[in-house]
């Protein structure tokens, strides 16, 4: 019994740390996304287009990439503090919702919006104002996911930190960090105050990542130090 203990802890321990990894990589990754991500704002001329094109499919592979390394490391968050109460298990299912609806917005942004632009540089001039009809509606589904993703992102951060609140497994000072930033993301969204263009979007990420690389963190430095000892169920 006792070695199958010690290769459990091992096994926590290294899954752990490959949680961590992940968070940490999928968060350097969404830094870098919006760095390179193109600005909008100002005509393009056709010859602009293709390069716009290739560097804004490029940023948004990276940023597919990015959530889906994300996703996996939240998988080792909520495997960390499942055994505490439900509240993970609620923070991951929500979280991958998050993650699809992201990357919707990332391939629309990525590769739908830059095929578009393609064709409407090839098209007749007087065909511009529906052309700018389609891109503008294009452009409000996008915003729709993002503000999707960002609201369930934080339900999520919220999630995780009520249960290391009251459960531990994740720094005291993490939980209170993101039970703060998640709601001031949700309220800014809610007033308006983020509209998540390129600027806004980064404020968010960076409020979302700052959590993710600390917990990721946390998974890298150590096995978890619970508030509460495990109820032991004895059979009958």
């Amino acid at each position: 019994m006792a070695d199958n203990m010690t290769d459990n802890m091992t096994y926590n321990t290294t899954d752990d740390r490959k949680a961590g990894i992940a968070l940490i990589a999928g968060s350097i990754g969404g830094i870098v996304t919006m760095a390179v991500h193109p600005r909008g704002g100002g005509s393009l001329s056709a010859a602009e287009v293709p390069h716009l094109a290739l560097v804004s499919g490029a940023a948004h592979s990276l940023a597919l990439v990015s959530v889906l390394l994300l996703f996996l490391g939240a998988c080792g968050v909520a495997r960390r503090l499942a055994a505490a109460d439900r509240l993970s298990f609620a923070a991951i299912v929500t979280f991958g919702f998050a993650s699809v609806a992201i990357m919707i917005a990332g391939a629309v942004s990525g590769f739908i919006i830059p095929d578009i632009m393609k064709h409407m540089i090839r098209d007749v001039p007087t065909a511009a104002p529906q052309w700018h009809i389609v891109m503008d509606s294009i452009f409000q589904i996008n915003q729709a996911f993002s503000r999707i993703y960002s609201v369930a992102a934080s339900i999520a951060i919220i999630l995780w930190s009520g249960s290391a609140m009251r459960n531990g497994g994740l720094g005291r000072g993490v939980a209170i960090y993101g039970c703060i930033i998640s709601p001031l993301i949700i309220l800014g969204i809610a007033i308006g105050h983020l509209r998540l263009d390129v600027h806004s979007m980064t404020v968010v990420m960076v409020g979302q990542v700052i959590w993710f690389i600390l917990v990721g963190s946390q998974l890298l430095s150590g096995p978890a130090s619970p508030r509460h000892k495990p109820i032991i169920s004895i059979p009958a």
